[in-house]
């Protein structure tokens, strides 16, 4: 092994300019079979010198060391940092631990975090930069990509929100990318947040990984108990280093040895363990607010005539469960008529569920006088700070004078004070009928009609025509594929709903994708490919032997193809999106009507 006493590091200071000084050690694997190589890089920001390695005798250096530069600007801070490269391979099983280097800065010595290493027994051929080759449509595990479920809290009330992240960890390109399956999230009520398409980079285990959101909601458990996430699943195609032949390093920066790997992952399921909201100090009729919230209680005016009507308003604000909270219930005077109250909400996710929500009560007093409107506390569960608050509501006072009798025509309801129902006091007298009578002649009987016959000989003619139907269906049913076909249509159709509510949004990226699972879907049930076969080649191939024109088959791989563009980079395309709705039917029509 070469054995490297010290490197220099150096870096100028220019005048005002602020250099952070930050030392970090990264590999591009922490699993490796025994010879296979490996890149292990030290990172400095900042300026340094004299920069001394660990202990690198139970691995061999085979190529390194290679440096590298690059300056960034950050809200008029500049940084410059210099890395050091070396592709080195263990020499035998087992796990062992680089420790950390160290550079001088500024008279300061800094050192770079640890990192242990895993060797297996193995086959790889020294000076081949290896990577796991997984069989195309298979699932198992890789190295270079994983998908992550993670929680703010293994452990929350009934009622507390509890956010809960997909995240995609990658660390090779990825060409594709959809989602198999969503969880089902069984006894939560789920509050959607956008997820944060901006990519971050995070070690694990000295691994660098390039990181995604794939989902981000806030889910609010309903009952007590152990309750489960299940996992999001995925299915990729990966861009990778091949390892069925050896590249040379010149190979390696020239871009040869890639293959497309198609790989399946999953996260791993999650339990949350749901407690009970505390009986001590909880109140008789608790609404279920948990959270933090805020309360206001207004009426729209305190003085008014009897029939005359007035709005109690009670506001609700803050984060929690607010969707779940339901309308207090107020004891009104028994003088008042009301009305369930109209509820209004305004409610955003960003950080947490939040916003208000209002209930409005109309309220008529029928007659004079000065009347109250008391005990309109409200009651929530603070879970950071494990108890029920309770915030007090003033009492509210209203006058009612007299009513004119006529009642408030404005509010347009029901006054018994000036209207009374009818009713029938007696037998002898008859409302006078000013619509038609109806007579009919005597002599004209139901039997024998036209109507008599018609009645009796239907059920039988019904009874045949189900039986025909019936028959016709059956035979039409033997065919599956046919079946499967005939109902491709139907089922594009559906998927592209969804592609239309997201154009009313204007979320691009969902509409691409929901766009793109519908062509494919479309075309994998008349075309009957199973999903693992499902590509653009195959595809355009069976198209053109079902005599579909070329330029038909041309315009469904365009589309596709900015369908999966878009997911990726959606800021980047640009076009009408009812344009590609309208394109995407017409396209679908166009096939249903030149295939054979």
């Amino acid at each position: 092994m070469k054995k490297i006493t010290a490197i220099l590091f150096f870096i100028s200071a220019l005048t005002g300019l602020s250099l952070a000084q930050k030392f970090t050690a990264a590999v591009s694997k922490n699993k490796v079979a025994v010879g296979e190589p490996f890149q292990i890089q030290f990172t400095l920001s900042g300026p340094g010198s004299g920069m001394k390695l660990p202990n690198l005798n139970d691995f061999e250096v085979f190529q390194g060391p290679f440096q590298s530069s690059s300056t960034s600007i950050t809200n008029n801070t500049i940084t410059q940092s210099t890395s050091i490269t070396y592709v080195i391979g263990a020499k035998k099983e087992g796990k062992f631990t680089i420790g950390p280097a160290s550079v001088n800065s500024n008279g300061t010595t800094l050192q770079s975090n640890a990192i242990i290493i895993e060797a297996v027994k193995g086959n790889a051929n020294p000076g081949q930069q290896g990577s796991q080759s997984v069989t195309p449509g298979s699932a198992g595990t890789n190295d270079n990509v994983m998908v992550k479920a993670i929680v703010n809290k293994s452990k929350a009330y009934v009622g507390e929100e509890v956010a809960v992240t997909f995240k995609l960890y990658f660390r090779v390109d990825i060409l594709q990318l959809n989602v198999t399956s969503m969880p089902s999230f069984d006894g939560f009520f789920l509050q959607d947040a956008k997820e944060n398409q901006n990519q971050v980079n995070e070690t694990i285990d000295g691994v660098t990984y390039a990181v995604t959101e794939i989902k981000r909601t806030f889910a609010i458990p309903q009952h007590t108990g152990k309750l489960m996430i299940d996992p999001l699943e995925v299915e990729c195609t990966l861009r990778q280093r091949s390892n069925k032949r050896p590249a040379s390093l010149i190979e390696q920066m020239m871009g040869g040895g890639f293959e497309n790997v198609a790989f399946k992952t999953k996260s791993k399921p999650l339990s949350i363990e749901v407690l009970p909201l505390p009986e001590a100090g909880k109140p008789p009729g608790f609404a279920g607010a948990v959270g933090d919230y805020s309360y206001k209680v207004e009426l729209s005016k305190d003085k008014v005539k009897a029939n005359e009507a007035v709005n109690l308003i009670i506001t609700l604000s803050g984060k929690g469960n607010l969707k779940l909270v339901e309308a207090p219930k107020v004891a009104f005077p028994e003088d008042f008529e009301t009305y369930d109250p109209k509820v209004k909400e305004n409610i955003s996710v960003g950080a947490g569920v939040g916003g208000s929500k209002t209930f409005d009560y109309l309220l008529i007093p029928r007659h004079e006088g000065d009347y109250k409107i008391n005990n309109l506390d409200f009651t929530f569960f603070n879970p950071a700070k494990n108890e029920y608050v309770t915030i007090p509501s003033p009492e509210l006072n209203i006058h009612v004078d007299k009513g004119d009798g006529t009642g408030n025509t404005s509010a347009n309801v029901y006054s018994p004070a000036n209207k009374t129902d009818v009713r029938e006091l007696g037998t002898d007298i008859r409302y006078i009928k000013t619509n038609e009578p109806g007579l009919k002649d005597k002599n004209e009987y139901f039997f024998g009609s036209g109507a008599f016959w018609t009645g009796l000989i239907s059920p039988f003619i019904l009874f045949f025509l189900f039986l025909f139907y019936r028959r016709r269906t059956i035979e039409q049913n033997k065919d599956a594929i046919a079946v499967k076909s005939r109902k491709a249509t139907k089922m594009a159709k559906k998927r592209l709903s969804a592609a239309e509510q997201h154009l009313r949004s204007a979320n691009k990226e969902l509409f691409y994708l929901e766009i793109s699972q519908a062509l494919y879907g479309y075309l994998s049930d008349k075309l009957n490919i199973a999903g693992a076969d499902l590509n653009k080649g195959t595809i355009a191939e069976m198209l053109a032997g079902k005599s579909v024109s070329e330029t038909t088959i041309t315009q469904l791989i365009s589309t596709l193809d900015n369908c999966e563009y878009a997911r990726y980079a959606p800021s980047a395309v640009s076009g009408d999106l009812n344009m590609i709705y309208t394109n995407t039917v017409e396209l679908i029509t166009k096939i249903e009507n030149e295939i054979k």
